[in-house]
């Protein structure tokens, strides 16, 4: 903790005194210097008297803070190439005036001999373009100006390197740029540069204007004089200078009378504007055109001059400065009005100011932008990759390569040197773990580190409730970022194949649909918060038995069809930060540096941007790791003593291994920036991140969150009627006198154990403290029953059989005198059981609870059992009880809510994430021998396939226990005829289908109504149907409420393995309307064409 602490505040200090050390150029209001040292007039007014003091006191009083200042070759050099001191002394004067009134000066080179921008209307020609000598020449010109100019400060005075360039060829003025560019960075590292786009600096060209790349001190530029026959009405030096006829705005510049009623002319010179509407919406569109381009190259954007000319009608001339300014504000624009005075100026010729203009001018925000002062990448206003690139160019190959490994058991390094802070991380997909220690396992001890337990992910897929689970991110990404937390690892969106796997509890159930569903949202929540999610276990992590090295063959069509989809939805419609590679192999390859899942799959096909991390331990390969798309390697097993040990955090994979390969030229440099730049954007994502809130920590509104899901997420099994038509659930206050609870569940605390996602809640509230609480302690007794041990990860306790006698025989004693006896078993998170590390040995329910439940049958028929876990479970005992509660791992608040639904202050309204296979051989992982579950102890085949689930249940005509998608409420619903729109598809045609559904009981409560599609006939085997989508409605006693679905082709598709892509085989569909997979309310046909 106090590496932590000194670097946060180390980093702070760094990138705080970097900043503030560099004084950055601030402007937001200008004006032109016209007509003094550019453009001089014939007969008009000498240097000498042009400007003076007086001038740059009377710009700043009038609300203006910069004078962009323009010069000319020929006023400032003779032809012979001599500067002409007495003009140049007018330029330092002219300089230190502005200065001396704290006013910015920007020096624009404005016209050289070899250029004038107005050349083309002179009917003269810019050699600039065509001579290297003139090109030679300008640069000698900014080599001498930069001598002279340098020494003034660069928060006070930018360069210009020309005024409205008019290159035939846009990249002739980009590859110019870039020469000016070298000539003046060679001198001054921190000046800043204005530079325009071709062709007037017209916002028209903007896309087309390169400029260096990861340098925040330059300033682009663009003029703007839209429309121009409002802005240049009337000016002789135009086309527009003999122009008689009308002009508006806003609205028809010329109406269509105004246009019919022209010289031949005046109209074909003004035809071009024929029906155009001109307004601040359209002076928005096209200004947004240059403020785009800057954006993405992450650079401020200056108009360095716009205005209209004396000519034009004053009312319409001063509506349009006031749309002009209002829209520079809107973007951020800077600018400067052309001019000072003249046929453009706020002032007259004598000095005096236009005051209606000058108001107009200064009705806009004061806000200036900034230029400089900040690198790039530490500038959080600008575009991520800009931000990528920037720091990456300016980081040593050692530092790049020391993103790529841990520096702690959670924690990453980031750069020091550049004041780029690392990565905090933390184990939860439901709930932000306990502090753990730097460099070991043990637990901190902090008094501060608590946090809600939030219900265990197959009950949050059991709410079958989207929007719950973005309320469900939100939550806990406001407590990882309170913790300061930068990645939560989670959710896990692992496919249920087996129910003894002991990490199901962590994820979403068997249906890739499903779960795809749930964990956007929840993904999208906690990154809100400036949190990354890390989705995990990617991918085919589906058993925890053998993990570390079982070599996982599954055909390509299981993979994409069953296996990847939530992954592929966590990316592409979450856009999720981080991915966790999993720890066993697939086809050879150990999943955390696979080439097939990360190259190809995850950074090819979807085009993930984000940062692949090993689990603990899960890397095995230097140059495997390097070439094949990891990113991040944590928690690989060695002491971690210090950086210098040879079995410190140095001696990860990624470490000094990685930097030796790089240096040896057997990993390219291509690789490592790709590494470090997924890297950094973590990072700015989220230790960097501006726009995350400070978080909270178990507050009222976490704990509802939690409620809703514990709720929502409890699935009633069964609730059959027993005596006098009466079911035994929901109980009723007062009707039973005594009611036993029996069962370690019903005072374990639940979040302790389980693996790497145990918690620390702040608070637990057990089903019996609940029941008790709304009871009374006269009315609820308890029983121990079975002993279960302490919550070990490596280990369990062994039992005496005397003590398990001794606790049965007590519960069977008690439950004699009972009127009702509620069970509450199940699993829990000790070791082989749902917990990390190892699988369960067995379908049966552990601790003699089968033994248990069948006697407490025998004592008291009136018997409601509810069983907490995250896996099915055998149940010889179920046509006996009367009543089932499935409860999962309910979270802090979980003893409460199951209460709840119990005494029916909330009606169940949970559906089931998995099938419950009768018996263990039902299940397919299962049905084909050890080699499909759990493998030899080297190789695994997936033989079941595709058929994962109900598809196999459905497929193989075996009735499971419970069906996938089941579960029963204390109200009843009733379906109408679904009905389709069409009965062909062709195309792109969307279908809808459309079913009534009506809550015909007695109490309020929530249907879950499932769309299923079935392939009639095709080459492959397909499942009899699969989920395609849900609709969780809520209603009323004797409401009824319209459930529309809407299918289109892709919701047809199946992954054709010879031609590795998906295929719709025209033919016959079925879709099927139900409350479960098995329980089919209605069906529609319709055909592919």
């Amino acid at each position: 903790m106090r590496k932590l602490i000194f670097f946060i505040l180390w980093t702070v200090s760094f990138v705080g005194g970097y900043a503030s050390s560099q004084k950055v150029f601030e402007i937001k209001r200008g004006i032109n210097l016209s007509h003094w040292l550019s453009q001089r007039i014939p007969n008009g007014p000498s240097i000498q008297e042009g400007m003076n003091e007086t001038d740059f006191n009377r710009i700043v009083r009038a609300g203006f803070d910069h004078v962009r200042l323009p010069i000319d070759e020929e006023v400032l050099w003779h032809e012979n190439g001599e500067k002409d001191k007495e003009a140049f002394s007018y330029l330092h004067k002219g300089i230190q005036w502005a200065l001396q009134n704290d006013l910015k000066v920007i020096v624009d080179l404005h016209i050289v001999r070899s250029h004038y921008f107005n050349a083309g209307h002179d009917g003269k020609k810019n050699l600039l373009w065509e001579s290297a000598e003139a090109q030679a020449h300008f640069l000698q010109l900014w080599q001498e100006l930069v001598q002279e100019l340098k020494e003034y400060p660069t928060s006070e005075v930018a360069y210009e390197i020309m005024n409205e360039p008019t290159a035939p060829n846009h990249e002739d003025w980009n590859k110019l740029v870039e020469k000016a560019y070298q000539v003046i960075r060679k001198e001054e590292k921190e000046r800043v540069l204005v530079i325009g786009s071709n062709m007037w600096q017209g916002v028209y060209t903007f896309p087309f204007l390169k400029v260096p790349e990861g340098d925040e001190y330059i300033l682009l530029s663009c003029h703007f004089y839209e429309p121009f026959l409002l802005s240049h009405y009337q000016a002789g030096w135009t086309e527009f200078g003999n122009y008689q006829g009308a002009v508006h705005y806003p609205g028809e510049l010329v109406t269509k009378q105004e246009l019919d009623a022209l010289s031949e002319a005046d109209r074909k010179l003004t035809d071009r504007y024929r029906g155009m509407v001109w307004n601040k919406a359209m002076l928005a569109a096209y200004l947004s055109k240059a403020k785009q381009v800057a954006d993405e190259k992450g650079l401020n954007l200056y108009c360095g001059e716009f205005g209209i000319y004396e000519k034009a009608p004053k009312a319409d001339a001063l509506r349009w400065y006031k749309d002009v300014i209002e829209v520079f504000d809107s973007l951020d624009i800077a600018w400067s009005i052309w001019d000072y005075k003249g046929g453009f100026g706020v002032y007259t010729s004598q000095g005096l100011p236009k005051k209606e203009l000058m108001h107009t001018l200064m009705s806009g925000s004061g806000k200036k932008i900034e230029v400089g002062g900040m690198p790039l990448y530490l500038d959080v206003r600008k575009p991520l990759e800009l931000r990528v690139k920037d720091a990456l160019s300016r980081m040593t190959l050692e530092e790049k390569t020391r993103l790529s490994y841990a520096d702690g058991r959670f924690s990453t390094s980031g750069c020091a040197r550049l004041g780029i802070p690392g990565l905090m991380y933390s184990d939860g997909p439901h709930g932000v773990r306990a502090e753990i220690c730097w460099n070991s396992w043990d637990y901190a001890g902090w008094t501060n580190d608590s946090c809600t337990a939030f219900p265990a992910l197959t009950c949050l897929a059991s709410t079958w409730n989207p929007s719950l689970s973005k309320k469900y991110g939100l939550a806990i990404g406001e407590e990882a970022r309170f913790r300061h937390k930068n990645v939560l690892l989670g959710p896990g969106v692992n496919i249920y194949r087996t129910p003894l796997n002991g990490r199901n509890f962590e994820y979403m159930g068997e249906d890739p649909f499903l779960a795809a569903r749930m964990c956007v949202p929840y993904i999208q929540g906690v990154q809100e918060n400036g949190v990354a999610a890390c989705v995990k276990h990617y991918a085919l992590n589906n058993q925890e038995h053998w993990r570390n090295h079982i070599d996982v063959q599954v055909s390509d069509r299981a993979l994409y069809e069953i296996y990847l989809p939530a992954f592929k939805a966590a990316v592409e419609e979450g856009k999720v930060w981080s991915i966790m590679g999993a720890y066993n192999k697939v086809r050879g390859t150990h999943a955390a540096h696979n080439k097939l899942l990360n190259n190809d799959i995850l950074k090819g096909e979807w085009k993930f941007d984000g940062c692949v991390v090993t689990d603990w331990g899960a890397a095995h390969d230097t140059y495997e790791a390097a070439m094949n798309g990891l990113d991040l390697e944590l928690g690989t097993f060695t002491n971690g003593l210090t950086s210098n040990s040879d079995q410190g955090y140095d001696s990860y994979y990624l470490g000094s291994a990685y930097l030796r390969m790089v240096k040896e030229g057997k990993v390219p440099m291509s690789v490592v920036d790709d590494k470090a730049s997924r890297v950094l954007r973590l990072i700015f994502r989220t230790a960097m991140n501006a726009d995350g809130q400070f978080g909270a920590m178990s507050n009222d509104s976490h704990y509802e969150t939690a409620y809703q899901v514990a709720t929502e997420g409890v699935v009633l099994l069964k609730n059959q009627s027993v005596f006098k038509g009466e079911s035994l659930l929901p109980l009723k206050q007062g009707k039973y006198k005594h009611i036993l609870v029996v069962g370690d569940n019903a005072v374990r605390n639940l979040m302790a154990g389980g693996g790497s996602s145990e918690l620390k809640p702040k608070m637990v509230i057990t089903p019996l403290e609940a029941l008790v609480k709304e009871l009374g302690s006269d009315c609820v007794t308890f029983s121990q029953g079975y002993m279960a041990g302490r919550p070990m990860f490596d280990r369990a306790d062994v039992i005496p059989q005397s003590v398990a006698d001794s606790l049965y025989n007590a519960a069977i004693e008690e439950a004699r005198k009972a009127d009702l006896v509620i069970f509450m078993g199940g699993l829990n998170k000790n070791y082989q059981q749902d917990c990390e590390g190892e699988d369960r040995r067995a379908y049966e329910l552990p601790y003699g609870q089968d033994r248990l439940i069948e006697g407490l049958l025998k004592a008291n028929k009136k018997l409601v059992v509810v069983l907490t876990s995250g896996n099915a479970v055998a149940m010889p005992w179920l046509k006996e009880v009367p009543s089932l509660v499935q409860s999962w791992y309910l979270g802090s608040i979980g003893g409460k809510a199951l209460a709840d639904v119990l005494l029916g202050e909330v009606t169940p309204s949970g559906k089931l994430p998995f099938s419950y296979p009768a018996k263990l051989e039902d299940c397919p992982a299962h049905y084909y021998g050890e080699l499909s579950y759990p493998g030899d102890s080297i190789r695994q085949e997936y033989k079941e396939d595709i058929l994962v689930g109900y598809r196999w249940y459905d497929t193989k005509h075996i009735q499971p226990l419970f069906p996938f998608g089941y579960g029963l409420s204390y109200t009843q619903f009733e379906y109408g005829k679904p009905v389709i729109s069409a009965r062909e598809m062709k195309g792109d045609d969307v279908l809808e289908i459309r079913c009534n559904v009506k809550n015909v009981g007695s109490v309020a409560g929530k249907e879950i109504v499932q769309l299923y599609i079935g392939d009639e006939k095709c080459r492959v085997l397909r499942p009899v149907k699969e989920l395609k989508d849900f609709y969780k409605v809520a209603l009323q006693p004797g409401e009824e409420r319209e459930v529309v679905f809407t299918v289109d082709k892709e919701d047809l598709m199946f992954f054709d393995d010879q031609l590795h892509d998906w295929v719709a085989e025209p033919g016959k569909f079925k879709a099927y309307i139900g409350s479960s997979s098995k329980d089919i309310k209605g069906v529609v046909e319709f055909e592919l064409k």
